[in-house]
């Protein structure tokens, strides 16, 4: 039903006149009158009877009243309750991120966030970077944290970390490699590769353009979708791989995996904050952004 006509049913009702409501409404009566008559045509029934000047409601106008003072109340309220969320951090964030920031980065953040706001549930979606900018522009996030963003004009992207991309293998496929290895030895490597939309492969794309290799001259033995399976691929001795420091740092530290130096290939990617620049966001989730902010700093990441 229209709001329109039930707003001017609610005041013939109150005020049993059509005049009347027309008046309150800045309506004319005829207006009024159609309004009315679109509704009892829709719904089957009369609405009201005109008995002399008078107007009165039929039982189904009772009902059909009663039920609208429900939804005018039910509208009211969620209006108020849209003004809370603006000024009181509550309700629920859905926001995605590629494999890294997911993985290796937001844990840590949403864990000090629910400590400082109790009341906002946060749904975290993982996608690649192209399925996290795709929901973004679609309205199924409110933001998201990307290794690489589409180009879009409906698309804000704010520069969050730089991050390094480290080539590494297991101890055991480590003696077959040199110590400091060229970008034309990488042919003659297996590898263990991230699947394409991937932020890491696309970093690891553009590093080596700038060497003259492209990706399809790489013996690429593993595709994988996701990080975590490309490090135990690679712990595994199934292949090289480019992945970030983020993701290998405890097993390079431990010395389950070698980084391997490669001549020229320095391989960096910046992560981004992605949102939709026409969507407003709630304070709940501007308050999950500065505290994914906040903790980059106290964690002395790198900026540009």
């Amino acid at each position: 039903m229209d709001i329109r006509r039930m707003q001017a049913f609610a005041r013939v009702y109150e005020l049993q006149s059509f005049s009347k409501a027309g008046k309150d409404l800045y309506l004319s009566q005829p207006t009024v009158s159609t309004h009315i008559l679109s509704l009892e045509e829709e719904l089957g029934v009369k609405l009201f009877d005109r008995i002399g000047r008078s107007v009165i409601p039929t039982q189904a106008g009772q009902m059909l009243h009663a039920g609208v003072q429900k939804i005018f109340r039910t509208m009211e309220e969620t209006k108020a309750n849209i003004h809370d969320l603006k000024n009181k951090v509550c309700g629920q964030v859905v926001a995605g991120g590629s494999t890294i920031p997911s993985n290796y980065l937001l844990p840590a953040v949403l864990s000090d966030f629910r400590k400082s706001y109790p009341q906002v549930m946060v749904e975290l979606r993982i996608g690649d970077s192209i399925k996290v900018c795709q929901d973004v522009l679609s309205g199924e996030l409110d933001f998201g944290i990307v290794g690489g963003y589409a180009d879009h004009f409906d698309l804000e992207h704010v520069l969050l970390l730089k991050d390094e991309l480290h080539l590494v293998a297991s101890p055991d496929l480590r003696p077959k490699i040199d110590v400091k290895a060229c970008p034309g030895d990488l042919k003659d490597m297996p590898w263990v590769m991230r699947e394409k939309g991937s932020g890491t492969r696309q970093a690891f794309e553009n590093a080596m353009m700038v060497c003259g290799i492209s990706l399809q001259e790489l013996r690429v033995s593993t595709q994988v979708q996701s990080t975590e399976a490309l490090v135990r691929c690679v712990l595994a001795g199934t292949g090289v791989g480019v992945t970030s420091r983020l993701a290998v740092q405890k097993y390079v530290e431990s010395g389950e995996l070698d980084i391997i130096e490669v001549e020229g290939l320095n391989i960096q990617r910046n992560f981004y904050i992605i949102r939709h620049r026409r969507r407003s966001l709630f304070t709940c989730s501007g308050k999950l952004i500065e505290c994914i902010q906040k903790h980059i700093q106290d964690n002395g990441y790198q900026f540009a």
